[in-house]
């Protein structure tokens, strides 16, 4: 899929693999990530995690068989973070989990707004390697025809 543009936010697709860089196809500033996890270990997330609030990461909305338990998680790295001094962006990161696969979808692109940071971009970052690729471009798809 090709970078496309809906409700002036760039969505791109990226996929997480363990055998190549997939951080560096992330945006670095004013973006939300749409985080979709099914049926993954726990060591998956302790990469993932940190690395999208490295990333500077506004929003985090979880879809997926994992949605809500991606979520908590995310809220404890965010809270030890807290916690340890450790580094988080200067802006507060929010984050949703959404058991509606394409409700989580739309509510990235079209509902989430944040007052500290412009979300301009939108990195949709499977984790099912590739399972999800055809649900997410043919749902990006209906939304740009309409």
């Amino acid at each position: 899929m090709n970078q496309m543009i809906i409700n002036q936010r760039a969505i791109s697709l990226v996929e997480y693999h363990t055998d190549k860089n997939w951080l560096a196809e992330l945006p670095i500033q004013d973006w939300l990530c749409i985080l979709i996890i099914n049926e993954k270990h726990r060591h998956y997330l302790d990469e993932i995690l940190p690395k999208l609030l490295l990333r500077n990461v506004a929003w985090v909305c979880t879809i997926g068989h994992q949605c809500e338990w991606a979520h908590d998680f995310l809220d404890e790295e965010i809270v030890f973070r807290e916690v340890e001094s450790l580094y988080l962006p200067k802006h507060q990161v929010m984050t949703t989990w959404h058991d509606d696969f394409e409700e989580g979808i739309w509510f990235a692109i079209f509902a989430a707004q944040d007052n500290q940071v412009a979300l301009k971009q939108v990195a949709i970052l499977d984790v099912t390697q590739g399972q999800e690729r055809e649900r997410v471009t043919n749902y990006l798809h209906s939304l740009q025809a309409d």
